[in-house]
C-alpha cells in the first residue's frame, strides 16, 4: 500500500478506535453510576465472557500461535498479541513453559483519564476471572490457571499476572486466584512476541484493531438486552453517546483538523466519523443544509430504529457542543438515515 494511503488508513483507524474504545469504557461507568458495582462487574464478566467464547479459538489461529506450544504460552501470547493489536500497552515474561507473565500497563485503556480512580478493582479483577481464566477450558487443558498479582486500581504500576499450567486438574472455582505480588520478573523487549508481518501488514493490524473496538459495542449492548431489557438499554446506550459526546468532541474535531463551526463544519465532523468507522455514508453539501446520510449502521442493522435513536444523541449532543447555532434533524429514509445541519442564525440554546 502507498505511504499516502496507509498514512490515511492510519488516521482513520486510530481515530474510529478511539471512538468506539470511549464508548465502551463508557457503558462500565455508566452501568456503575446507575445500577452499582455488583452490576458493573456483573456487565464486564458477561461483556469478556462472550466475546471470549466467540472469538478466542479463532483468535489463536488467527494469531499463528501453534497448536504445540505449551498451554500457558499459548494463552499469554493470545491476550498479548490481541491488545497490543488493539493498542494497548502490553509486556510479556515466559518464566518457564508452565508460568508465563503479561502485564497491561497504564494508562488504563478502559478507563481513560482519571476514572480508573473512581472504579473499583472488583470490576477490571472481574474482567480477568471472566477471561482469563477461563482460557484452559477453552483450550481442553482443565489444569491451566490465571494468578492476578497487582491491578492498577489498587494503585499499583499496572494490571498484572500469570497463566500457570498446575500439575493436577482444577476444580471449579481453582481457575483464579488473587496473589499480591511484590517483586515480579523483570520485562526483556528482546524476548517478546510478534506478529508475522508477512501475514499481519500494518494495513491488516489497523483494520482489525479498529474492528475489535466495534465489535465491544456490539457485546455490550447485546449484554444489556440480557440484564435490562430493551428499554432500558436503550436509556443506557443514549446516556453514554451523549457523555462520550460531551468529554470528546472537542478533541476528535482536533484530529480531524477542523476549526469551523458553521453547518458544512459540522456535518464534516460527523461524516469523518462514520467513514472512519467503516460506515457507509454519503455527504451532500447545498447552500442552506448539510446532509450526512448513513446507508449502514455497524455493528447492528437497520431494523432496531430505537437503537438507532439512542446512537444519535451523540450526534445531536456533539453538533451542539461544536455550534449552538447549528440545528440537526434525523430523518428515515427506507433503512437509511439522514441528518440534515443547517445553520439556524441565531442561538438555539
Amino acid at each position: 500500500m502507498p505511504e499516502q494511503d496507509i498514512q490515511a488508513l492510519r488516521a482513520e483507524c486510530d481515530l474510529a478506535t478511539k471512538f468506539w474504545g470511549r464508548i465502551w469504557a463508557g457503558f462500565t461507568a455508566i452501568v456503575f453510576r446507575e445500577k452499582g458495582e455488583e452490576a458493573a462487574k456483573r456487565f464486564m464478566v458477561l461483556s469478556l465472557g462472550n466475546h471470549q467464547s466467540g472469538h478466542y479459538l479463532e483468535g489463536l489461529r488467527k494469531l499463528g500461535i501453534r497448536d504445540d506450544e505449551p498451554p500457558a504460552v499459548r494463552a499469554a501470547k493470545y491476550h498479548y498479541l490481541s491488545n497490543a493489536m488493539g493498542g494497548l500497552n502490553m509486556e510479556y515474561i515466559e518464566e518457564s513453559p508452565k508460568k508465563v507473565w503479561i502485564r497491561y500497563l497504564a494508562p488504563s485503556w478502559a478507563y481513560p483519564g482519571v476514572a480508573m480512580m473512581a472504579l473499583p478493582s472488583s470490576i477490571r479483577k472481574g474482567g480477568a476471572e471472566a477471561w482469563h481464566a477461563k482460557n484452559g477450558a477453552l483450550m481442553g487443558c482443565p489444569r491451566l490457571g490465571w494468578v492476578s498479582t497487582k491491578s492498577i486500581m489498587d494503585m499499583e504500576p499496572y494490571d498484572e499476572g500469570y497463566f500457570i499450567e498446575y500439575d493436577h486438574d482444577l476444580a471449579p472455582g481453582e481457575s483464579y486466584r488473587i496473589e499480591p505480588a511484590v517483586r515480579t520478573p523483570e520485562f526483556d523487549p528482546s524476548k517478546q512476541p510478534r506478529l508475522d508481518p508477512a501475514v499481519w501488514p500494518e494495513a491488516r493490524l489497523l483494520k482489525a484493531q479498529r474492528n475489535l473496538m466495534r465489535q465491544y459495542f456490539r457485546t455490550a449492548v447485546e449484554v444489556l438486552f440480557r440484564m435490562y431489557g430493551e428499554q432500558y438499554t436503550y436509556f443506557l446506550v443514549s446516556q453514554v453517546m451523549r457523555g462520550v459526546a460531551i468529554q470528546f468532541t472537542h478533541e476528535l474535531k482536533r484530529e480531524m483538523g477542523i476549526e469551523a463551526t458553521d453547518a458544512k463544519a459540522v456535518a464534516e465532523f460527523h461524516y469523518n466519523l462514520q467513514r472512519a468507522s467503516s460506515q457507509e455514508v454519503q455527504l451532500t453539501p447545498s447552500r442552506d443544509m448539510h446532509s450526512v446520510i448513513l446507508r449502514s449502521h455497524l455493528p447492528f442493522g437497520p431494523e432496531n430504529d430505537e437503537l438507532r435513536a439512542a446512537r444519535f444523541e451523540f450526534t445531536s449532543m456533539a453538533t451542539r457542543l461544536i455550534s449552538g447555532r447549528v440545528s440537526v434533524v434525523r430523518k428515515l429514509d427506507g433503512e437509511a438515515e439522514i441528518w440534515e445541519f443547517c445553520n439556524a442564525g441565531r442561538w438555539l440554546w
